[in-house]
């Protein structure tokens, strides 16, 4: 834990504070950092990390399921998401390090509000969970839930190449959808495009928790890992060579796949997509995450 971390829920809530206000007045109030809190310290505390494009309103309803089950809930805005102008070009500015920082300060002041901290990222969020797991350990859970550190578009030998390119190269965007652009049916807080920087930093942070796996153990306490088969977004293969490299490090990773028979699509959190399945998956996720 960083020292200069809040160690007292006042000094956490006064911190979040600064850093809340350090958000420009044009992000959507729906996507800003937001707090669920029992006016208190409590004994656990979770962090959720959100998906590209995507901002803390995707986690609005699990949010309130796990404050109901006495979590201080802090739920986090990642650099360069959740402005109010969903064309904005701001995700080109977004970076590996701004991402890494952004997550390393969610954590030092998460102390400040509970005694168990657990990371809970879905997809890009997920990804740096799995770098959070290695370089952290006061992390007492990191929960990782269908981690983007593969892409199934850009083969596995091909991703460093495409990372450098894709972050030295111009900026160019691309619509999720190019037949239906900004019209496009899904949550209205999230990007209808994404900016080829921003991919590129999403790949980067992949093949850095690719290569720290290599290198030593995670520090984290234990690592939770749970996968979609049906995902058409995040290579599995390459999510399971990474919790294998971990376990041969001496790392505690628990695994879970949701039943293919479900039919998942990969944003299996926001319960604004047109096609979510939230009734079934939060029940559990809640399970995973709470079982001993």
């Amino acid at each position: 834990m960083n020292a200069q971390a809040p160690q007292s829920y006042s000094a956490a809530v006064e911190r979040l504070h600064q850093w809340q206000a350090q958000e420009a007045d044009e992000i959507n109030p729906l996507c800003r950092t937001q707090l669920l809190a029992h006016g208190h310290k409590t004994d656990r505390v979770i962090i959720f990390l959100h998906g590209f494009t995507n901002c803390p309103h995707q986690f609005c309803q699990l949010a309130t399921l796990f404050h109901a089950r006495g979590y201080t809930v802090l739920n986090v805005r990642l650099p360069q998401h959740g402005f109010a102008n969903r064309l904005t070009t701001a995700l080109a500015r977004l970076t590996a390090q701004a991402m890494i920082d952004l997550t390393n300060d969610a954590i030092d002041i998460a102390h400040g509000f509970g005694g168990h901290v657990t990371l809970f990222g879905f997809s890009l969020g997920g990804v740096l969970v799995g770098w959070a797991a290695q370089q952290r350990a006061d992390l007492d859970r990191a929960v990782l839930v269908s981690p983007a550190i593969g892409i199934l578009a850009i083969s596995a030998r091909r991703r460093p190449l495409a990372a450098r390119l894709l972050m030295t190269l111009p900026n160019f965007f691309r619509w999720w959808d190019d037949v239906a652009k900004d019209a496009r049916i899904g949550p209205a807080h999230a990007y209808p495009r994404y900016a080829s920087r921003g991919l590129g930093a999403l790949l980067r942070l992949g093949g850095m928790v690719q290569q720290a796996a290599q290198h030593s153990k995670p520090l984290a306490g234990t690592l939770l890992v749970i996968t979609n088969p049906c995902d058409d977004v995040v290579d599995n293969t390459t999510v399971a060579a990474v919790v294998e490299t971990w376990r041969k490090q001496g790392a505690r990773v628990q695994t879970h796949e949701f039943p293919a028979t479900w039919h998942l699509i990969h944003d299996l959190i926001d319960p604004s997509q047109p096609d979510q399945q939230v009734a079934r998956v939060y029940p559990q996720l809640i399970e995973w995450i709470d079982e001993k």
